[in-house]
């Protein structure tokens, strides 16, 4: 019934887990995975990033991609890789109707299904215009704990990048009042953002500083 399964990676650990799900898939149904990591900005945003930061992100693309293919020899699926570009939603939309997959798996961490998905997420986008079946994988409340402001912060630039920014630095150091971290981040376009991030869960919020 599926002979290819798109599984979209940002490299971040809960990936994981949803790998795990298409991987358990692709081997009941012997179907390949395309694991596909997509950089945000640059052309397709009409941003001008220097060499570097291309060659920066591509290589973190790659090295995602590449932990699915590992993980793909250990399970016995083949693995086929691809780093696009553009923005997320478009370009794993794109590439599953360019590659004609039967099936696309992504992680979401609503806690009550597809009403508690984060507006304007990759995820969201993605099952509301895709011609396939999306499987989403919910991930648990303990996948998201955040225990520490470097973990505050890569929550943040995870949410930033679901919502189509990209983080240029953190100008101050992640703190926690009570159970809620908030984290300061400015975007590449310019933009400064509140990240409210629920210690227990994970899950966060955005409030733009104008």
């Amino acid at each position: 019934m599926y002979e290819t399964i798109l599984l979209p990676t940002d490299g971040s650990r809960d990936i994981d887990a949803v790998a795990e799900h298409a991987m358990t898939v692709a081997s009941l149904a012997d179907a390949t995975i395309h694991a596909v990591y997509v950089i945000e900005g640059g052309k397709a945003r009409g941003a001008h990033p220097d060499d570097e930061t291309v060659e920066e992100a591509r290589a973190a693309g790659e090295a995602a991609v590449g932990e699915i293919e590992a993980l793909g020899e250990k399970r016995g699926v083949t693995v086929t890789t691809a780093v696009l570009e553009g923005s997320a939603a478009e370009a794993i939309l794109d590439y599953a109707d360019r590659v004609g997959v039967d099936m696309i798996v992504m992680g979401t961490h609503g806690r009550s299904g597809l009403d508690r998905f984060l507006v304007g997420s990759v995820a969201e986008r993605v099952i509301r215009m895709s011609d396939v079946p999306v499987m989403t994988v919910r991930l648990t409340d303990g996948d998201r704990a955040v225990s520490d402001a470097e973990t505050a912060q890569a929550v943040a630039r995870d949410v930033l990048k679901n919502d189509g920014y990209e983080v240029a630095e953190f100008p101050d150091d992640p703190y926690r009042e009570t159970g809620t971290w908030i984290v300061r981040a400015e975007t590449t376009d310019g933009s400064v953002f509140n990240v409210h991030i629920d210690a227990a869960s994970g899950d966060a919020r955005l409030a733009r500083i104008e």
